[in-house]
């Protein structure tokens, strides 16, 4: 679970607008889906399967309310929303990997 800081550091960064809303859909049908606060790094085309697809990097708290534990995240099943551009409709999206992690937060790979 994350501690008490990060949780305050992510409500400052929704205060001040640095965060988008997501749909998390975990891959296990027990997990319900719920919106979560996370901040997107939208990258450039990136290889995938034949051709290529947009590449994002999900920051979200290691957290089963706030967040996604690390403990019970799906590689390869479960799914983030999140729009290609800013202000843009968000579809489900993959999460390839997790770029790094700590007791707080996790950065995901999502494409």
């Amino acid at each position: 679970m994350a501690s008490d800081r990060a949780k305050r550091e992510l409500a400052a960064w929704v205060r001040q607008g640095q965060t988008e809303s997501c749909l998390y859909r975990p891959g296990r049908d027990d997990l319900p889906q719920r919106t979560i606060a996370v901040t997107v790094d939208r990258g450039g085309p990136e290889p995938f399967g034949q051709g290529q697809a947009p590449g994002f990097a999900v920051t979200v708290l290691n957290d089963a309310t706030d967040g996604i534990p690390a403990a019970t995240l799906d590689v390869g099943a479960d799914r983030i929303d999140v729009a290609e551009r800013v202000g843009g409709t968000p579809s489900p999206r993959g999460v390839q990997r997790i770029a790094s992690q700590d007791a707080d937060w996790l950065v995901l790979d999502v494409m």
